[in-house]
């Protein structure tokens, strides 16, 4: 290997380190920068003395200098962040908006937007916000325009997201994104209009095209065009990712690569009908040049995404290559690609698209590229095809916990339809939209129908379970390697062990139980609640956590991969405490994919199939599980509320839902006399209205789980159920500030708190009740 891709090799290598979670806290990334440049020091002073050889001493130059950079930028990120969770309530700001994304409501309900913006001004603040970044949401806000100057009032805090075992890491795609907060607007007035760019009336005038086109799948094309997903539906994204398509609605390197390949094909084809080009230009220059703007134009009407920048420069770099009549090794341009992405964003590490379109492409390469030249191209094909199913099944586990196994039917149809001829028909109306509308309008509807058709497939192919993949990191290594050497032409004896080592995702965990003991994961799902009950071989979980008009359902986002994570195990019981959406919210998202073997609910008409939870018990592994049949006849939805008591040995869990004083008064009778209360969650979230002084007094619990959400508009928990827990000594932990919480009866006096002992460095620190 050359010298200069050694360097390159090396400052990938420690430019990605801190895509790594490592723990630490966010002063990490500073630590690492200065050792980075301590280390560069003496082999500076080597080289220059030239007593340092060997073809590992570039690697390891690159390696401290890519680990400076990012380490120093990583700082500089953090350390421009927001701070504050908030409560110091609405300040005025001045703010250019940077991108607005609308987000679905019900007709009933006002529309809210969701939209970044670069605060211009912030008078009177000391938190240092001129100048930052903000993802804000405006509820019934009027019409935002990209450029826009608005002085509004405005909730500004610090990035925060849920920590929980599995689950979508909000604030690692903040930092990836360079966004320094988030908060919501309160009221506003614009002060001036947006001032577009020659690049935005192209963007606008090539979207008014398609929005008059009568377009089922208008939000797909805008997608794939300029890159726009904001009008693809929850319901289209939720089948893209159980077929494992989604990379064909992403701006990615295939529809790079087909804008540079058509624009090299009309290129040579203009040179070819003008009789006067090929005097001074020949037809493979003249493609290359048409190609490389066609590109380039392409990633600039798509925003420039991380994806197609990378794609961009590939495609740049085979041009260059093409023009100057030689070919250059596919790893060395992969390699010049990563290092200049890297060097122009160190923070692209924290995007998922980032390992997973690189990744992809090196799978390419170690598949197809040995037999580029002996194979044909449908063999080339299938393999390729073959290839991308496989190698890349640990990163889809680790991404989504879950292996889509219809993505190669799913695949086999989507990308030779889309990369033969949907992008192509998308991309050439484009063009034409600006010089023949009625020939672009004639390739959308064309488009349009091929897409109807695709869609067809994968909503069919949608409806096969997809089996959960827990995030262990020994099978995905195993998996990741086993890809690997499969590749590469591992002999056939070998591929048995092979496909065990693939299948190491798809292995339950060991909850590492004994029998006669019990674990509670109270997930941290905002306002709301969700809590797993685990023994050595049974699972329970009482609510699904709650989901919201915009479209975010903690069911799918937070608890079905959390539990993922913790074991692959289907459910064994799903309780639904009560008809509130904040507990019930997630439990459609729940029930699909872990398939609950049963269902309890508070009240009727919850579900089919369902029973009422009141009264009964069972024991699993020498475990007590009871619910308390105390709510009479209560008509509150809140008093009808599944209460579980489980025991295990002396050691118990009081698990109440939502019910009032009233029910708490009946709960009194079942726990007078009785040990203390090991474990007890606060009812109805630590509301005033629950928490008697009665049944804190009787219960006497040693530890309080309250599931409640950072700064909630509800005040949870209040003040005054805090100091009634803590006059008879509970230590109180809140899911919302600290994460999920994990206890076990083995270790009655321990807590895990997720994002104190299991967070990466990016968190934010947490707080405590």
């Amino acid at each position: 290997m050359p010298y200069t891709q050694r360097v390159l090799l090396g400052f990938a290598a420690g430019a990605m380190l801190l895509g790594i979670p490592w723990p630490g806290g966010p002063t990490l990334p500073l630590g690492l920068a200065l050792a980075g440049a301590a280390g560069l020091a003496p082999i500076v002073l080597l080289r220059c003395l030239g007593r340092l050889s060997g073809s590992l001493a570039p690697v390891f130059w690159g390696a401290l200098l890519g680990l400076c950079w990012s380490g120093l930028t990583h700082h500089m990120a953090l350390e421009a962040r927001v701070v504050g969770d908030g409560s110091t309530g609405a300040r005025p700001l001045t703010l250019r908006v940077t991108s607005v994304s609308d987000l679905s409501q019900p007709a009933t309900q006002p529309a809210t937007a969701r939209f970044t913006a670069r605060v211009v001004e912030a008078p009177g603040s000391e938190s240092g916000l001129a100048g930052a970044t903000l993802r804000l949401s405006w509820h019934a806000a009027p019409a935002l325009q990209r450029g826009e100057l608005w002085r509004v009032q405005a909730v500004a805090k610090a990035p925060w997201s849920y920590a929980n075992p599995g689950g979508f890491d909000y604030e690692r795609w903040l930092l990836g994104k360079r966004i320094h907060g988030t908060g919501w607007v309160r009221d506003g007035e614009r002060l001036s209009g947006p001032v577009p760019g020659w690049l935005d009336r192209l963007r606008d005038r090539v979207a008014d095209r398609v929005e008059q086109v009568d377009l089922r799948w208008r939000g797909v094309v805008l997608a794939l065009l300029l890159g726009r997903a904001a009008g693809i539906p929850e319901t289209t994204w939720e089948i893209l990712r159980l077929t494992g398509t989604v990379h064909l609605m992403v701006i990615s390197g295939l529809h790079v690569s087909l804008a540079a390949a058509l624009g090299f094909a009309m290129g040579g084809a203009m040179c070819r009908l003008c009789p006067l080009l090929p005097l001074w230009l020949d037809a493979r220059r003249a493609g290359c040049a048409l190609g490389g703007l066609v590109a380039v134009t392409y990633v600039a009407l798509a925003g420039a995404g991380l994806a197609a920048v990378r794609a961009l420069i590939m495609s740049m770099a085979v041009l260059t290559l093409l023009a100057g009549g030689s070919r250059g090794r596919p790893a060395a341009l992969l390699l010049l690609a990563l290092a200049l992405l890297l060097a122009l964003e160190p923070l692209a590490v924290h995007q998922q698209g980032f390992w997973l379109s690189f990744g992809a492409v090196a799978i390419l390469m170690l598949a197809v590229g040995p037999v580029a030249g002996e194979a044909g191209a449908l063999r080339a094909a299938v393999r390729a095809q073959l290839a991308l199913s496989v190698g890349m099944l640990p990163g889809l586990a680790l991404v989504t916990a879950s292996v889509p196994w219809t993505g190669p039917a799913a695949n086999a149809l989507a990308v030779p339809l889309m990369s033969i001829v949907v992008i192509p028909m998308v991309l050439a109306a484009g063009v034409l939209s600006l010089l023949w509308p009625a020939a672009a309008d004639l390739l959308l509807t064309g488009a349009d129908a091929l897409l109807s058709l695709q869609f067809r497939w994968l909503e069919w192919l949608a409806r096969a379970p997809v089996p959960l993949a827990p995030s262990a990191t020994l099978g995905l290594v195993l998996a990741q390697s086993a890809a690997v050497c499969w590749l590469l032409g591992a002999p056939r004896g070998h591929w048995p062990l092979l496909l065990l080592c693939l299948a190491a995702p798809l292995a339950p965990r060991s909850t590492t139980l004994a029998h006669g003991e019990f674990r509670v994961t109270a997930l941290d799902v905002g306002q709301g609640t969700s809590v797993l009950v685990e023994t050595r071989r049974h699972r329970l979980l009482y609510d699904a956590g709650p989901a919201f008009p915009g479209g975010f359902d903690a069911g799918r986002a937070v608890v079905v991969p959390s539990l993922a994570a913790v074991g692959s195990r289907r459910l064994d019981v799903l309780v639904l405490s009560h008809d509130d959406v904040d507990h019930v919210g997630g439990a459609d998202a729940v029930r699909a994919a872990l398939a609950p073997r049963r269902t309890l609910l508070g009240m009727g008409g919850n579900g089919a199939g369902a029973d009422l939870c009141h009264g009964r018990s069972w024991r699993w592994d020498a475990v007590e599980f009871r619910f308390l049949d105390v709510a009479g006849e209560a008509a509150a939805d809140n008093d009808r509320s599944c209460i579980l008591l489980v025991r295990a040995g002396d050691q118990r869990m009081l698990l109440a839902g939502d019910i009032g004083a009233g029910v708490e008064s009946r709960v009194l009778r079942r726990l007078v006399g009785e040990a203390p209360v090991a474990l007890m969650f606060a009812p109805h979230h630590g509301s005033i209205s629950s928490s008697s002084p009665a049944l804190v007094r009787i219960a006497r619990p040693a530890l309080v789980f309250v599931s409640a959400g950072r700064g909630n508009r509800f005040g949870h928990p209040h003040p005054g159920v805090v100091a009634r827990y803590r006059r008879v000594g509970a230590r109180l932990h809140q899911t919302g500030l600290e994460g999920a919480l994990i206890w076990r009866s083995s270790e009655p006096a321990r807590v895990t708190r997720w994002r104190a002992e299991r967070s990466a460095y990016w968190r934010a620190g947490s707080g405590g009740v």
